[in-house]
């Protein structure tokens, strides 16, 4: 054998030796593991195959009950929108009264505190007023003019019967007597009309409480001066109250006065049925949202003013072909999935959501009917994708 020919041969041996060690390497390479959860690759590899190429998750029946994932099967169902919003409570606005001086004076006792509950008539403020003595005096020097035209109508009226006077001098008496009852009435009146009672001479005069109800404001101190402009307190009758949701503009299409609401409120429990009563016609000029509004009974006082609420808006029912449980959504990279059940585990599926009824969620495209996806504990799912692609980006 020449030098030449057992080089070759040399050659050919090596060379058969390097491909024999490539193919063992590929051997081992593809030998089925395991990660961290147990899962095998080999399953997610199949399921994502299984699934139009979507990334997969490999996990048995048995793992799934182990990690507490629930599954729901996409079917048809009725669904009733319903819009949530922020609310609080306010009180009825259309119950509550201001209350302010009749007259330019000085506060001489305030009688009721915030929050006090009054009943209609009871003494709440008391002030000394000028202006309000001399309208006392205005209406007394009438009732004496008028008493005194009265007295002389009558005189006049005995001395026509016996034919003494002429019939012009009854006839001026009767006219006087008219304007003085004219003239006492009105300044009557005008006391009335502000709460005035006609009394003796004085300055002093007491407000009271118009309708029953709770002491909601009370700027009013000892002391101060006031006049018709300034407010001494304020009364609301809280047997009713009003519930004021905030709607941003972008959803007033779908509201509109007598939809349906569930209205939640603080710690109260379960939800309370109303109506809604008024939508604003002006956006907020800082908030840029309009106020639905809900009257509400408050039996026992239960809602208070200044509580936060939360108003859900019930819409039109609609049968819907495609729902899932509203928890079978996630987002991932800005996208709406969710995890489609599938022989060796789940594969992500694109899906585009539609209307919600809070409990189950239309899907517009992307599953069908019967398909059978991750619910409860879904976000396992997700963390776990998460994960598995941080170790592919390492």
């Amino acid at each position: 054998m020449t030098k030449k020919q057992t080089l070759a041969i040399a050659l050919m041996c090596a060379f058969a030796l390097l491909l024999a060690g490539l193919m063992l390497f590929t051997r081992q390479d593809t030998t089925p593991t395991k990660d961290a959860h147990g899962h095998d690759d080999r399953g997610a590899e199949t399921g994502a195959a299984e699934d139009a190429g979507a990334r997969g998750i490999a996990m048995t029946a048995a793992q799934i009950k182990a990690n507490g994932i629930a599954l729901d099967t996409a079917a048809p169902a009725t669904l009733r929108q319903r819009l949530h919003l922020p609310a609080q409570v306010k009180t009825d606005a259309e119950r509550t009264v201001a209350l302010a001086a009749p007259a330019q004076g000085i506060v001489q006792a305030v009688l009721v505190s915030p929050g006090a509950l009054v009943r209609k008539g009871q003494a709440l403020v008391t002030i000394q007023s000028p202006a309000v003595a001399q309208w006392r005096a205005d209406a007394a020097s009438a009732r004496q003019r008028l008493q005194l035209a009265r007295t002389t109508y009558q005189r006049e009226k005995t001395l026509w019967d016996e034919r003494i006077s002429a019939r012009q001098d009854l006839d001026a008496a009767a006219t006087a007597m008219k304007e003085a009852e004219i003239a006492a009435q009105a300044a009557a009146q005008h006391l009335a009309a502000l709460g005035i009672d006609a009394g003796t001479v004085s300055g002093s005069v007491t407000i009271r409480a118009p309708i029953a109800g709770v002491v909601v404001e009370k700027p009013a101190v000892v002391g101060q001066a006031v006049d018709e402009s300034k407010p001494l307190l304020a009364i609301a009758d809280l047997s009713h109250v009003w519930i004021e949701a905030a709607v941003p503009a972008d959803s007033l299409g779908q509201v509109g006065t007598g939809m349906a609401a569930k209205i939640s409120v603080g710690t109260q429990p379960g939800e309370i049925d109303g109506t809604v009563a008024f939508v604003g016609p002006v956006l907020g000029e800082t908030t840029r949202m309009a106020t639905a509004r809900i009257v509400l009974p408050n039996r026992d006082a239960r809602l208070r003013p200044g509580m936060l609420a939360s108003v859900d808006l019930m819409g039109q029912q609609a049968q819907v072909p495609v729902t899932v449980s509203g928890d079978a959504i996630q987002t991932i990279h800005e996208h709406s999935v969710v995890f489609v059940r599938t022989k060796a585990g789940f594969a992500l599926r694109d899906v585009v959501p539609g209307r919600s009824d809070g409990k189950r969620i239309e899907i517009v495209r992307g599953l069908a009917a019967g398909e059978v996806v991750a619910a409860g504990g879904s976000f396992l799912l997700k963390a776990d994708l998460g994960k598995s692609e941080a170790g592919h980006e390492d």
